[in-house]
């Protein structure tokens, strides 16, 4: 019990920082927050002090000249024959403003238009254009620069389509006129919802491509939780709340691809709008009752079949009549759409607060999820009806969310089911080494625990596989110095050994062996501990000078023994010669193991006569140590191999010395952990071979 608590603590630690982060980074996109940046008065922007290299790019807001049905070209500016104008506020769509006394609807077309002052300068500016609905044509000083759909007096002629541009605007003069018209027929809302973004070139497209690429990591994020969820549900087809969670994520990724920097029309530039359109409001409605089956499933008891079905008709219904209406229609019953998220949303809060009074599983981080990504919907309603100006997908951002805190249950989920199959392996051998009778009182049990194994089965295939192979590298060789054993015992037994000299020597074999077997053993038990960092290393400071002379010396008596000619060298690298030795945070034993595999390895194969020459350079950022030696050399094709556990080839050294094929594994092993490497430098056969490894220095505080 306290480690689950302290694992649900955890867990909810890591998706509030989770949060946290991700609201860091997108804050800025999520609520254009562009600083005390000018903005237009009556049609007119005095960007003369605006500072392009600190600031690089601002939100054309404000007040833009508007001219209502009236579609004017960049040479009536010229000719002065604009008229008296009106002002519409930007960003905003014309929904709801005051012409002539009458309330503008969101059909109809109009003219944008607004004078930007500048310093003199020579750069290329830009300009970022969002989703303008539906259909537009901007000219920048009487150039034509940007267009999306058509736009057109009429609505036979008017073709909608939504898209984001990045726009050059040229400029040699201290002014820029931008003249957009606009039209709509197609949608609820027209005009200009979000703000058109003007700088310098570099720091626009920059802007751009950061919202591209997080779009597509979200899009990305949402499709692979999508398919690994439903990959769960295919393995375990019981779990239904793997498969509606699944299936809730690729309907919201079709959804993310179709908003924000629409990566769908990027990819697609005539995919058709009204499509696109459908497409929006279906993904938003059919996400909703998969979302609510995917409680019903976590928590059945706290929920209600009859409203889940109930819900459940409502949306499938809504989703099926969407595709039959016009879009006008579609888009002026948003509120229906709505409605329906707003139910969902608080059905789903009273599962997950029912679940979570009641301590079920996961209730906490899910209820805090819940939370933030009810805020995001509500924020994405708000925005809907231009209540406040934000963005239309924060909800992805709350999803992101949401994603995490379900992996993480999951991955909780997931070592508990280890820590059961821990205990009923356990379990079971007990009753298996049991008697008889024992083993019949307790059928019952075991019948459970085999249920329960059964449930388990599929995250056990992979702990087998990986045991097979285990012990598919390592039978050869227990089983050769076995055999051996056998048949000096059998020898002794038979009487075929007769005097106690002979009884001694089979016994002295015997014993060879077993040793030989032990070292075995503790050589890939280490390893295996060394691979999954479960040894505690005793570190501690060395100068690199003071450490090479201790590795060095243990080893001058078995050099001098075979023979062999044994030096060492060390040095500081670098342009600065004086410069005194580094210190190394290192566990002076297991190192005193790497150096002595590749020292005793550089005897074996050094014929008497030859020369071992050890060489430090410290070069004040990592301690190179290299061993060559004189000896016969390693086979080429042998050398991408000489670090793998096992490797005993019959051309690789590994197999003359009759080693297992461990030593330098976990050398490797040893070195990685000082996070270091080690690596062959150079070998010839017949020429010798030189092994070296890095280790980096430690980096001291400095003394105040």
């Amino acid at each position: 019990m306290p480690l689950e608590r302290i694992s649900r603590r955890i867990a909810a630690f890591l998706t509030i920082v989770v949060f946290l982060i991700v609201g860091l980074i997108a804050g800025e996109r999520l609520f254009f927050t562009y600083g005390n940046s000018p903005t237009a008065v009556r049609g007119e922007l005095d960007l003369r002090e605006w500072d392009w290299d600190r600031k690089g790019h601002l939100p054309l807001n404000g007040e833009w000249e508007f001219y209502w049905n009236e579609f004017r070209h960049p040479d009536d500016l010229a000719a002065e024959r604009f008229g008296a104008p009106g002002y519409a506020s930007l960003p905003g769509s014309w929904n709801g403003t005051t012409k002539d006394g009458k309330m503008l609807t969101g059909e109809g077309y109009a003219t944008y238009r607004l004078k930007i002052s500048l310093s003199d300068h020579e750069r290329v500016l830009a300009l970022r254009l969002p989703p303008i609905y539906t259909s537009y044509k901007l000219w920048v000083n009487g150039k034509e620069i940007a267009s999306a759909g058509t736009a057109s007096k009429s609505e036979p002629e008017s073709k909608p389509h939504f898209s984001t541009q990045l726009a050059v605007a040229h400029t040699h003069t201290n002014e820029l006129v931008l003249v957009l018209q606009v039209s709509n027929y197609s949608h609820e809302k027209g005009g200009i919802r979000q703000p058109i973004e003007f700088g310098l070139f570099e720091s626009v497209a920059r802007a751009k491509q950061l919202s591209v690429g997080f779009d597509t990591l979200l899009i990305g994020c949402l499709l692979i939780m999508g398919l690994y969820h439903l990959g769960l549900f295919v393995v375990r087809t019981k779990e239904l709340a793997m498969l509606y969670f699944g299936l809730f994520c690729l309907v919201f990724c079709l959804r993310m691809a179709l908003i924000g920097e629409m990566v769908v029309t990027q990819a697609f530039p005539r995919f058709d709008w009204t499509l696109a359109l459908i497409l929006e409001y279906v993904t938003a409605d059919v996400s909703m009752p998969l979302f609510v089956l995917f409680f019903a499933s976590m928590y059945p008891r706290e929920s209600s079949r009859k409203i889940t079905a109930y819900f459940c008709a409502v949306t499938l219904a809504y989703a099926v009549a969407i595709p039959l209406l016009p879009t006008m229609l579609i888009t002026k019953w948003l509120i229906v759409l709505q409605l329906i998220v707003g139910a969902g949303v608080c059905y789903i809060l009273c599962i997950i607060v029912l679940a979570f009074l009641r301590k079920r599983e996961g209730g906490g981080l899910l209820l805090l999820a819940s939370l933030i990504f009810a805020a995001t919907l509500v924020n994405d309603m708000l925005y809907a009806h231009e209540l406040i100006q934000t963005t239309d997908k924060m909800s992805a951002f709350g999803l992101l969310i949401f994603i995490f805190s379900q992996s993480v249950l999951l991955s909780v989920k997931l070592s508990r089911g280890y820590g059961s199959e821990e205990k009923l392996s356990a379990a079971l051998t007990q009753l298996n080494s049991g008697l008889h009778d024992k083993i019949k009182e307790r059928t019952a049990d075991l019948e459970q625990a085999n249920l329960e194994l059964q449930r388990k089965n599929d995250e056990l295939s992979r702990m087998e596989k990986s045991r097979s192979r285990l012990l598919s590298n390592i039978s050869h060789d227990l089983g050769t110095p076995l055999t051996t054993i056998q048949c000096y015992l059998e020898a002794v037994l038979d009487g075929i050994v007769d005097t106690e000299e002979q009884k001694e020597r089979y016994l002295r074999l015997i014993h060879s062996k077993v040793i030989s077997m032990d070292r075995l053993i503790e050589d890939l038990f280490q390893l295996s501990q060394l691979e999954a960092r479960q040894v505690t290393f005793k570190k501690q400071l060395m100068r690199t000078d003071r450490l090479i002379e201790l590795l060095f010396s243990r080893y001058e008596l078995d050099t001098r023994n075979a023979g062999i000619h044994y030096s060492l060298t060390f040095r500081t690298g670098g342009d600065d010669q004086t410069r005194e030795f580094s210190a190394v945070d290192v566990d002076l034993e297991r190192l005193h193991q790497v150096f002595s595999n590749l020292i005793f390895n550089a005897i074996k194969f050094t014929p008497e006569g030859g020369s071992i020459q050890v060489e430090m350079v410290d070069d004040g950022e990592q301690l190179l140590c290299q061993v060559s030696d004189t000896g016969g050399g390693i086979n080429e094709q042998d050398l991408p191999y000489v670090f793998d556990r096992f490797y005993t080839s019959n051309r690789s050294r590994n197999s003359a010395a009759g080693g297992k094929g461990l030593g330098l594994s976990i050398s490797r092993e040893i070195i990685e952990y000082h996070e270091g490497r080690i690596w062959v430098e150079r070998t010839e056969p017949g020429r010798g071979t030189m092994f070296c490894f890095t280790i980096p220095v430690a980096i001291l505080p400095k003394k105040a």
